[in-house]
């Protein structure tokens, strides 16, 4: 099995090796913030009407290696649950954004995450390397004042001891998730978004529960197949509130998290930015399909 990492802060993982347009050099090249901050609305809208990302993985993730077509490969996201396949989430990748073979990490006693939006990685000399994202986990093998020294793909380096630690917290798992969501109120919505320079619905729950280390499917259908089943009587901040075509009955299209007093914060569509909706609003209670809980 031909396992590698992601080598570049965050890798844009497309349904196919040839559905990337001239505006998605830099994404194809490693650079999905400049990307996503260069795009129009409109730009971002067809990436969902032609059906052109399957989902983003992050610096150091794992990838499953399935085959290599003309510099890309097509993979399966490790750390990224699908119901349809045990490897991950599927799609293909420019090879150059993936290591040149698997990496093996010396035994470790911890792993860190990224808690902060974005961070600075740095090399053995602290000199900053790249901006890292929200959720990204390393080993651990050393730990300094101020410091700590991780393993990566790119040989050891260091992140500062205060980027793992949550900018805002709760009173539970599901309060401190709805409070680093609020961070993103605003932030443009992106099909197959998984990071804080844009997320899809399912993207933003998903980062949400991964920087706090709850492990969940990474689509929406999968998210509400899953997890625990909530009754309205249950409810609590930091659930899950799904929406359904056929009046709730059909395919699971759309997913937010419950904040309290009927309302949830969401990544709402393509074109739109992340809000706070009402459960009420009627394209949302037509299409009502239960609750779920991941968070402990």
């Amino acid at each position: 099995m031909d396992i590698r990492r992601i080598k570049v802060p965050v890798a844009t993982i497309w349904k196919r090796k040839d559905a990337s347009r001239p505006i998605d050099k830099d994404a194809v090249q490693g650079n999905g913030k400049k990307w996503v901050e260069d795009m129009s609305d409109q730009q971002t809208i067809e990436l969902c009407d032609d059906d052109l990302l399957s989902t983003q993985a992050l610096f150091n993730d794992e990838v499953i290696v399935d085959k290599i077509e003309d510099n890309w490969a097509r993979v399966f996201v490790v750390g990224q649950k699908d119901d349809s396949d045990r490897r991950g989430y599927p799609g293909w990748v420019p090879l150059n954004l993936l290591t040149d073979k698997t990496v093996v990490y010396p035994p470790v006693t911890s792993s860190v995450r990224i808690a902060q939006p974005t961070t600075e990685l740095y090399d053995q000399q602290k000199n900053p390397i790249m901006e890292i994202v929200m959720g990204t986990t390393f080993s651990q093998i050393a730990s300094e004042p101020d410091w700590l020294k991780v393993s990566t793909p790119l040989g050891d380096g260091y992140i500062k001891s205060n980027s793992i630690v949550l900018p805002v917290t709760g009173e539970n798992g599901g309060d401190t998730m709805i409070n680093i969501g609020k961070q993103f109120l605003g932030k443009r919505y992106l099909w197959g978004g998984t990071t804080p320079y844009g997320f899809d619905c399912s993207g933003f729950v998903y980062a949400l529960h991964r920087v706090l280390g709850f492990s969940i499917p990474r689509d929406a259908d999968d998210q509400q197949k899953n997890g625990i089943n909530i009754s309205t009587d249950e409810l609590m901040p930091g659930d899950l509130v799904f929406f359904a075509y056929e009046h709730g009955q059909g395919y699971v299209h759309h997913v937010g998290m419950y904040i309290g007093q009927g309302k949830m914060i969401e990544s709402r569509t393509p074109g739109k930015v992340v809000d706070i909706a009402s459960l009420t609003e009627p394209n949302f209670a037509s299409q009502f399909a239960g609750f779920r809980r991941y968070w402990r």
